[in-house]
This record gives C-alpha cells, structure tokens and sequence, in this order.
C-alpha cells in the first residue's frame, strides 16, 4: 500500500510539472513575479478533456484490461485531474473487433487491441502484433523503441487516422491445449484448432482447419467438439477460462506468439488537438504500462502454471524438436509470401527481419547461454 501511495504522489508531480512546463512561456510573459503559482493556476482552471476509449478486451480479461484501467488513472493523476479517460469493455460500445474502426472514425477517442487483430485491413499489421518464430518481448521493445518499429507503425497507422503506441506484451506464450498428444506432423492433419492471425495459415498447411472462436467461447468449443485444440495466451488466462477441465495435453513453446505486442491507438485529430504536454503524458503512460504489462505476465505464469500441474493435473508436453524445425521451415514460407501481398508489408517485414537477426547475435551469446546453463 505504501508502494502504491508513492507511486501516485510521483506520479501526480510528474503530471503537475509536466503541465507548468506546457505554460511556463506564457506565465513568464504575463508576470514572472508570481512564479509557480501563475502556472499552476494557468492549468488548474484550463477547460477539462475528456475522452472516451473502447477497448478489444472486457475486465474479465485480467492483466490486459486491468492495464488498460491503470493507463486511465495515471493520465488523470499526471495531468492532475484535467485530462480524463472514461473506459469501456469490449462489446460495452461496439463489438471488440469494431475498437479499431471506432476510433478510426472518431466515434471515441481512444483503443485498444493488438495489432494482428486488424490485419485484415492490412497484412502489414501482423509484424506489429506477432509472427511465428519471430522475436521475443525484450527483442520486440528494442524494435520500437531503438528501432525503425514506431516509426514504421506511426505510418501505417497513419493511413486510418490514428496515432499508435506500444502498451504492453504478453512475452512467451504456450502452445495451445489439445485433446490427443502430438508426436509429428501427421498428428495435426483433420485437427480443428482456435488459432489465428499467421500462425493459422502455417497450420493449415499441415492439414490443420482453423476456427474463430472468441475466448469466452474457447471452453464450450472444445467441450462440445466444435474444435480439438485451442491457444489463447497462458497459464494466467487459460486457467480462468478452465481450459483444463476440456484438454488433458498443455503445449511449449508458443512458436506461433513468442512475443506478442498490445496496442494504444488515439484518434489523430483528437491527439493532435491536446496540448503538446498532454500528448507527451500519452506516450510516457503508454511507455510505462508497456513494462508493467510484461513484468505483470513474467510474475503470475510461474505460479498459475504451478497450479496448473499441481492442482488440475495438466499434463504439459514439449513439442518434438523435428516438429518445431518444420513448422519454422513452414512459417518462412507463408510469412514471405504473405509479405509480398502489399509493398509496405514487405517493407515492414525486411525491417523486422533484420533487425531480429542483428538482435540474434547478442541474445545467443548471452541468454541463451544462461538459460542452458539453468537446465
């Protein structure tokens, strides 16, 4: 609680001197006798903003939503009560997939999602969220943050009227949940599986169909058959959507999402209208929540996959190094061909790839060095 109480004042200060810095030219002209008090005044009594956000998730999706509410409160807090944020759910405005469009369009100011949700209106989105045997959550960062990453999705968000941030990574996650265990490739041919985005069209060509399902849904349809094997994040969520109670067999590494990316979107003219303090405050909460979100994913899938094997008795299985080996061969495919279906995909995605490799060389002689060490 003391923590907490910290972190608030800290971040109210920010906030207070972040908005006198946006004021200080024009207190200084008015009367530099009155100091900090003129500039504090000049924010005070300033108009209050106040937006609404849509968000893909709904608050039963912990972490992802609970990060998002945190966003909210700390824009409040460092703009000392003059920027407001009033968050809704996924379906509470429009339909979890309609974040996008909403926000696009102006209807509300704010979203949120994770960029491969939108690929349908752009390959090119799918680099932005996560492709198959690409790059972890640590390597992902260094992409947007020392990298070409934002600019690059600055332009494609660009073309939607949307200015876009990185809010947050779920890290590695598992394989999926299956009702047989997998010892080849033959295994995944006749499967029905919930899975999207790439790694869908990967699977696919081993024979696998893939399903939509929302994750609320993810449990009756693997209870009634309508799918033999689902992904959806990891042990945190899977185990709230009783995942287990269905599918016996819990599968490593999620090859198809290893470092999966959440996004911020805000409407451009409505970004572009806030006092250039204020959009400052945007891209440091962003920031922020970014981190937080990993080091919350990184703290509580140790334990729930704890409870996981110990309490509901999961068997959690390791795909077969030969199985991994051709799925990559696969993906590379499918991932270059799907780069190829618009000019800036293959932009992004030669970007991407380079990058990864360069990154590669430094996280082989370092973490995977230690890892193997730990085994």
């Amino acid at each position: 609680m003391e923590n907490d109480n910290n972190r608030r004042k800290f971040i109210k200060n920010v906030g207070i001197g972040a908005a006198a810095i946006g004021t200080a030219g024009l207190a200084g002209v008015l009367s530099s006798c009155k100091g900090q008090k003129q500039e504090q005044k000049a924010v005070t009594t300033s108009s209050k903003i106040q937006w609404q956000a849509t968000s893909f998730w709904n608050p039963k999706v912990r972490i992802m939503f609970d990060m998002i509410k945190l966003f909210c409160q700390n824009v409040k807090e460092m703009t000392d009560g003059q920027f407001e944020i009033k968050l809704y759910g996924g379906g509470e405005l429009v339909p979890p997939p309609g974040a996008f469009d909403a926000v696009s369009k102006g209807t509300v100011q704010m979203g949120t999602g994770s960029p491969y949700f939108w690929a349908g209106k752009s390959t090119a989105f799918n680099w932005f969220g996560s492709i198959p045997f690409g790059m972890n959550a640590q390597s992902v960062n260094s992409w947007f943050y020392e990298g070409n990453g934002q600019t690059l999705m600055n332009e494609l968000y660009d073309r939607f009227d949307l200015v876009p941030r990185i809010i947050g990574n779920s890290g590695m996650q598992m394989g999926g949940w299956y009702m047989k265990k997998i010892n080849s490739l033959e295994d995944f041919k006749g499967l029905k599986m919930r899975i999207g985005s790439i790694a869908g069209k990967v699977l696919s060509e081993v024979g696998v169909t893939t399903v939509f399902v929302p994750p609320g849904e993810i449990f009756p349809a693997l209870e009634r058959g309508v799918v033999d094997a689902a992904e959806f994040v990891g042990p945190v969520h899977d185990i709230l959507l009783g995942l287990y109670k269905v599918a016996k067999y819990y599968y490593t590494p999620g090859w198809h999402e290893q470092g999966p990316t959440l996004d911020i979107f805000f409407n451009k003219k409505a970004y572009n209208d806030l006092p250039k303090h204020f959009q400052r405050i945007l891209d440091i909460a962003a920031a922020d929540i970014n981190i937080r979100t990993l080091a919350a994913f990184d703290a509580q899938s140790g334990a729930a996959l704890d409870t996981l094997v110990k309490e509901h008795n999961v068997d959690v299985q390791v795909y077969p190094d030969d199985i991994l080996k051709k799925l990559k061969i696969i993906s590379k495919e499918v991932i270059e061909e799907e780069s190829q279906k618009d000019p800036f995909a293959l932009k992004v995605h030669q970007d991407y790839m380079a990058f990864q490799a360069k990154t590669a060389v430094w996280g082989k002689m370092s973490e995977k060095v230690y890892w193997n060490t730990m085994a």
